[in-house]
């Protein structure tokens, strides 16, 4: 049970000269002001209700069932002649009332009977005030320490002693922004939010995160985090994927494809790999154009069927084999169920007809190996190019060989050009014994696991490729778990770093994956945490959605304006974000805080942390 809150008369500020519902005047006693230390702009005072007779310096403590909360805006000077009074502008960010049923103050934003000045008292908070300003509106449930208050940049401004909380409840399946220039302790802020979340989720486990480390930040052990990281320290809780292995770096699995057996997905994630000059080519771009079936086994499949789908899987893999790409024989072996393993299946009239014309000798008789599979496409397709009207290339009057076999087949095969190994550059994301990184990590996201893809050596283009291909899963997942009703209280978050690259702003009505994530994630249970400096150059439908804000140094006072615009808790805080640098010093607004905080972020460590005024690591 929470006792009423008693005014002291030793923290009374100064009475109440005007007000309105919406901004105050108070008249601040000079030596009152200098023996509690003086107040600064955005510092928090109390006014509360006194009656209307009530006009001196309170002898006694003031119970009160209700107050309101105040924000120095600015000091206006003497208000007589010897400088006895200070006048002071003040916000009203809303009032703090008793609730007898839940024994504790609620916050309620209006504040209907501010109309004037008479019968209100105005004191400093003390360290419980401060307290349930800062951290009252909270759910008390999935709390973390994010911080402590600062109410300034200069050097002592700390609050000591007054925490800043954080409600994981208030980041899981909503949309959090982390604005700010570089090096000024966005990452940490979001390190600081990972580890709340695998904290407060350590027994249920039902929220999955999913990181896109552009920088290598969270992969990677850093001597600013005491040299660890998010994966070292919840190795049993992280799966990393890396495009590069880093020096040192023993755990996870690299980030790759396995291009013979997703084969029927192959040509999309050329298409996206590839630079622009290599698939504008004619050549090029029809190959991709194809359509490859998917590797499977099916023994209900009638042989005519499954031969003539092997065929097509045979004729992309030779192009992959002689584009340079490496070959597991015995998993695609396996993979298509190990009988007749790698035979075409061509008629002998065939095979004699292209072996003789093609290499002048009868046809070998072959063990069925890769090898042996590839050296017979290459052959057959040659004799197709070269003799179209064959009889043995035609079986029961059609032909054996459709338009994608020919586009594959001139691919393979080409008059002039290079041929095949023009999708080299390919080959980097390329591995013989890749696992299926999307299915994993759906896999671990449902476990309550944090997947985090280390994009840090890649450029823009496959940094979007990546982040795209893996948030359309995540998408396609959650939305087929609503749909079959077996969410169950399951989430799934997302981070993204350099926001303004993976989702640019926006023009017109394209509706893209991210936009979804903004218009439907909540009801899918998907939250996103995305980071950048400037508010104006990402993603407009996924801005106008944001609940929760973390705000550094911003430079431009465009930026500043954009953000008042789409969050007006703001509005009057365009002079405090332009003017302070001190890195980790941060305005919070979060689902459940109603006004922006002030706070100083403590360092991500795992140790005895730090005092929390220590600046934070960029």
């Amino acid at each position: 049970m929470r006792k009423l809150l008693n005014f002291a008369p030793g923290k009374w500020l100064g009475l109440v000269l005007s007000a309105s519902v919406r901004r105050v005047r108070v008249s601040a006693d000079d030596s009152r002001l200098f023996a509690l230390g003086g107040v600064r702009r955005g510092s928090f005072l109390a006014m509360v209700w006194v009656g209307t007779q009530a006009c001196d310096k309170p002898e006694s403590p003031v119970s009160a069932e209700e107050f309101i909360v105040l924000r120095v805006a600015d000091s206006c000077g003497s208000v007589e002649e010897d400088g006895g009074c200070i006048e002071l502008d003040c916000d009203v960010l809303g009032s703090f009332v008793y609730s007898k049923p839940v024994e504790k103050y609620v916050f309620a934003g209006d504040v209907s009977h501010v109309t004037s000045g008479s019968g209100f008292h105005v004191y400093m908070p003390d360290k419980d005030l401060i307290e349930l300003v800062v951290n009252g509106a909270l759910s008390p449930l999935q709390n973390i320490v994010f911080g402590r208050l600062r109410l300034g940049e200069a050097p002592g401004k700390e609050t000591a002693g007054v925490e800043v909380r954080l409600s994981m409840l208030d980041i899981r399946g909503k949309r959090t922004a982390m604005f700010g220039k570089t090096r000024l302790g966005k990452s940490n802020a979001v390190k600081l939010i990972m580890q709340g979340m695998l904290e407060v989720t350590a027994a249920e486990r039902n929220v999955g995160q999913l990181v896109f480390d552009v920088n290598g930040e969270y992969a990677n052990d850093n001597s600013q985090d005491g040299g660890h990281s998010i994966a070292s320290a919840y190795a049993d809780r992280t799966i990393v994927f890396f495009l590069t292995r880093r020096e040192g770096v023993t755990h996870g699995h690299y980030l790759r494809f396995n291009f013979y057996e997703q084969c029927h997905d192959t040509p999309a994630i050329f298409s996206e790999l590839l630079d622009a000059g290599i698939t504008e080519t004619e050549q090029v771009r029809s190959l991709l154009s194809i359509r490859v079936p998917k590797l499977h086994v099916d023994w209900e499949e009638h042989y005519d069927q499954r031969i003539l789908r092997l065929r097509k899987i045979f004729l992309f893999w030779t192009i992959l084999y002689h584009a340079g790409f490496d070959v597991d024989e015995k998993r695609l072996v396996f993979e298509i169920g190990g009988v007749r393993p790698l035979n075409p299946g061509f008629s002998q009239e065939l095979r004699m007809a292209a072996w003789q014309a093609m290499r002048g000798s009868p046809p070998p008789a072959f063990a069925w190996s890769f090898l042996d599979m590839a050296a017979e496409i290459k052959v057959i397709s040659e004799f197709a190019l070269s003799y179209q009207n064959d009889p043995s290339l035609r079986f029961n009057g059609v032909d054996l060989f459709d338009g994608d076999d020919l586009v594959m087949q001139r691919f393979l095969c080409p008059k002039s050009g290079i041929g095949p190994f023009i999708l080299r550059p390919c080959a980097s994301f390329h591995s013989p014994d890749a696992c299926d990184f999307i299915d994993q990590t759906l896999r671990s996201l449902d476990q309550g696991d944090t997947v985090i893809v280390d994009l840090g050596s890649a450029n823009e283009r496959v940094i979007r490729y990546f982040a795209r291909v893996l948030s359309m899963a995540v998408f396609r997942h959650q939305e087929a778990r609503f749909v079959t009703n077996t969410l169950q209280g399951c989430f799934v978050q997302l981070y993204f770093e350099e926001a303004h690259m993976i989702f640019p702003r926006n023009q017109g009505d394209i509706i893209d994956v991210y936009s979804r994530f903004a218009k439907e994630g909540a009801k899918f249970h998907i939250g996103i945490v995305y980071s950048t400096q400037s508010p104006s150059s990402v993603n407009r439908d996924l801005l106008s959605q944001t609940e929760n804000f973390f705000i550094g140094h911003l430079s431009s006072s465009e930026e500043v304006e954009v953000l008042a615009n789409v969050q007006v808790g703001f509005k009057n805080q365009g002079a405090d974000i332009l003017g302070s640098r001190t890195p980790g010093f941060m305005r919070v607004l979060t689902f459940s805080h109603r006004y922006v905080v002030p706070v100083q972020a403590k360092r991500f460590e795992l140790a005895a942390a730090p005092p929390a005024h220590a600046v934070a690591p960029g």
